[in-house]
């Protein structure tokens, strides 16, 4: 029993001082990716060390701070090694070079370092994603995250009249939204009014969006794309042959988003309709997928939306026309309105107003 004990504990140390491999052409790849892909310009500097904080979520002892010109390593409370900021910071290569050297000095001193090194690119990539926004993220081949709740839109509409008035509830638009439309339209054939509720509507399917607005506008310009610097401007437009051409209400709230607040801006901006609620989300970006060569894949952020006129959604959102809950600054900020009838109330007076 002593030998066998003896032997696996000569095992051990034999494996733990096996020198660590990790690939500095991934590291470079990742970080030319982000560079030359992400919507705005990026700060290596943050970036990278935003990744490095996987030393400490894998081993506690390990800490890491940015300083003025470098970065700084600290284990159990001294510094134990230092990433010098290249002269060019855009230098990717030289970043690449400083991370891996400090990957295998952490995998010298730290056991749980070492054993996870084939990890560390992937763990150190969801880091720097995470830390350019909450909507570009990373998966390993191994995450399967990726595709959790890729089945989970579900159609929440809802028709009825208000009087005269055809009141459409769209929580998320996915591949039945704009023909439901389509059908509660030539049902309600009569109706002199209408009100789209997109209050709670997180965006979903951008083309059901745009399909929806054909419902309503002829051939107007809707939305426009553009990634960093304004370049490869695409247009959306809508039809030439609209279904509905009356009065038209959208309500919207602080959790109207993407999509639906894209929507919401382009029938505002083309005098198509009369935006009532609160201030929307703001969330009017576009994340492209990109392929890394080692398996892993990168839901990135390259491209931002813009309404007709050219202001853009992300972080601002979209201010209504009557706002109908202000914040304690006299601000109409975004606030949750879902479930607030006083809001429907308000869109009929003034359609019935209006008409």
């Amino acid at each position: 029993m002593k030998k066998i004990f003896l032997f696996c504990l000569c095992c051990f140390y034999t494996f733990s001082a096996q020198a660590m491999k990790v690939d500095t052409d991934l590291i470079n790849e990742m970080l030319t990716t982000l560079d030359e892909n992400y919507l705005f310009e990026v700060d290596n500097a943050a970036t990278v060390t935003a990744g490095m904080q996987i030393l400490h979520d894998l081993d506690a002892r390990f800490v890491i701070s940015k300083g003025s010109d470098r970065i700084y390593i600290y284990h159990n409370g001294k510094i134990t090694a230092i990433i010098p900021f290249p002269q060019d910071l855009n230098d990717t290569q030289t970043w690449s070079k400083n991370i891996v050297s400090t990957f295998e000095a952490a995998g010298k001193m730290s056991e749980k370092i070492a054993l996870r090194d084939f990890e560390l690119p992937d763990l150190m990539m969801k880091k720097m994603t995470e830390s350019l926004d909450k909507f570009s993220h990373y998966y390993s081949q191994f995450d399967y995250r990726e595709d959790e709740g890729k089945n989970a839109f579900h159609t929440l509409y809802a028709d009825r009249m208000i009087d005269d008035v055809l009141y459409l509830r769209v929580r998320i638009f996915n591949k039945q939204t704009a023909r439901k439309i389509k059908r509660s339209l030539k049902e309600y054939h009569n109706a002199k009014a209408i009100i789209l509720d997109l209050r709670g509507n997180s965006g979903g399917i951008f083309n059901e969006a745009l399909q929806t607005a054909d419902l309503f506008t002829d051939g107007e310009i809707i939305s426009f794309t553009a990634g960093r610097h304004n370049h490869h401007k695409h247009y959306y437009t809508s039809d030439e042959n609209a279904l509905y051409t009356g009065p038209l209400v959208i309500l919207v709230d602080g959790n109207t988003a993407s999509a639906a607040e894209v929507l919401a801006a382009g029938l505002q901006e083309q005098s198509r309709a009369k935006i009532i609620g609160t201030r929307t989300f703001g969330k009017g970006t576009i994340q492209n997928v990109l392929q890394m060569s080692n398996g892993g894949k990168v839901a990135l952020t390259t491209q931002q939306f813009f309404t007709p006129s050219g202001k853009a959604i992300h972080n601002k959102g979209v201010t209504p026309d009557i706002c109908t809950q202000y914040d304690h600054h006299d601000q109409c900020s975004p606030q949750p309105r879902a479930d607030k009838q006083e809001d429907i109330t308000t869109a009929v007076e003034f359609l019935h107003n209006n008409m």
